[in-house]
């Protein structure tokens, strides 16, 4: 991150360990070999935020003005981080706390099951750009019909189906998308691997084609995957060496499919430090 250019980058997803104190075997179907995908930390939650910290604060440094991160934790240590982006971004700066909620997982005898993540979103000054995206709001009144309707500060168009008379609107901050199935097409077995609709929402609501978009802890490769698909340049980087194979051999296949040009170079890993390995796409002439 620090060999990064400073106002570089419009949008930002981070999706760093959990602090969950466990480790996973990450067994790719498209890399056979199996690694260890580490979430264990000797120390607390504070060690755990002095690990964090100058990672959120590095962040800031690398994002345009009108840039944004999404910040992607669980109950773990979200709370503690919520305090650190205020601290690095500013209370002001706090744009939105997006619950995913997805139906996977177990149920609990003695609390409420544990049942979303959660994604905190902050701008790094307040001419920030986003465009959520829409969603079917069903009107209440029997008398609404489709069409367009005026109103003294402009008109909205109501359409109909089904289950009745309909406008779109702003999205909520609840998003309800069902973690990968074990038969999903964009499986690979990495076990922090997030939906490909997730990042779609993301990417395509914070930024326009041609933006810079980056994931320093980027698993399986899929913030890659929908940034090129939907015309994003991208850079992703993680520490293991499993992780950025396996996100290189997904993205090699998906920039084949989106190239309009015959001539591209292979995706190649950068050694960048002993720990942190990136994957950046070099195109061609």
């Amino acid at each position: 991150m620090r060999s990064l250019p400073e106002n570089f980058i419009d949008l930002i997803y981070l999706d760093p360990p959990f602090f969950t104190g466990k480790e996973r075997k990450a067994k790719s179907r498209i890399r056979p070999s199996e690694d260890s995908f580490e979430d264990n930390w000797a120390s607390d939650i504070e060690g755990y935020m002095e690990w964090l910290r100058p990672r959120l604060t590095e962040t800031r440094r690398l994002l345009i003005s009108t840039g944004l991160i999404y910040l992607h934790l669980d109950w773990h240590a979200v709370h503690y981080a919520k305090v650190e982006m205020d601290k690095i971004f500013g209370y002001d700066h706090f744009i939105n706390e997006i619950i995913w909620r997805y139906r996977t997982g177990g149920v609990s005898r003695n609390m409420f099951a544990r049942k979303h993540d959660t994604i905190l979103v902050y701008s790094k000054t307040s001419k920030f750009r986003i465009d959520p995206w829409k969603e079917k709001a069903y009107t209440k009144s029997r008398y609404r019909k489709a069409g367009v309707v005026n109103y003294g500060s402009g008109k909205a168009e109501f359409f109909s189906d089904s289950r009745g008379v309909y406008n779109f609107v702003n999205a909520s901050d609840v998003w309800e998308i069902p973690y990968i199935n074990s038969q999903a097409k964009e499986r690979v077995g990495y076990p922090s691997q997030k939906p490909e609709l997730l990042l779609d929402r993301i990417i395509s609501s914070s930024t326009q084609p041609g933006d810079m978009v980056a994931d320093f802890f980027c698993g399986s490769g899929t913030t890659g995957v929908v940034a090129q698909r939907l015309g994003r340049r991208w850079i992703l980087a993680d520490k293991s060496r499993g992780a950025v194979e396996v996100a290189r051999i997904r993205l090699q296949d998906v920039v084949r499919e989106t190239s309009f040009k015959k001539d591209y170079q292979e995706i190649k890993i950068n050694e960048c430090g002993q720990n942190k390995r990136e994957v950046k796409r070099e195109q061609g002439d």
